[in-house]
């Protein structure tokens, strides 16, 4: 199961770029230098990543986390998950648990609620 990205971040780090490099353009319209341009770039560009990417994978017997940039993955292998306070923490056959590196405010609800249901 894929769990997405909250998408109210992607979208405000989008705008957020997006008005950084909307001025940054404006001042260099008037004649003046502005490094909003270059600035503005990297929160639109982790805007585009935050909603076309996955944040997490759950398959039946491992999480899948994904870098946000790139084609590194790490995977978590679990028995059984664990929410405490919005983090998730993969538990395995001998009781040992592992803290996943995600957390809720920056998963999707309705997958996160899904993947912790489905674990």
């Amino acid at each position: 199961m894929k769990v997405r990205y909250n998408p109210v971040v992607g979208v405000v780090a989008l705008a957020i770029g997006g008005v950084c490099v909307f001025l940054g353009l404006w001042l260099m319209l008037l004649g003046e230098f502005s490094p909003a341009v270059v600035i503005g770039l990297m929160p639109m560009l982790i805007g585009v990543l935050y909603l076309a990417r996955p944040y997490f994978w759950v398959h039946s017997t491992s999480i899948e986390v994904p870098a946000l940039l790139g084609p590194m993955r790490r995977q978590f292998p679990f028995k059984t998950l664990e929410v405490d306070g919005g983090k998730l923490f993969a538990v395995s056959a001998d009781g040992t648990r592992k803290r996943v590196p995600v957390a809720r405010w920056s998963a999707h609800t309705g997958d996160w609620k899904a993947a912790v249901d489905q674990g």
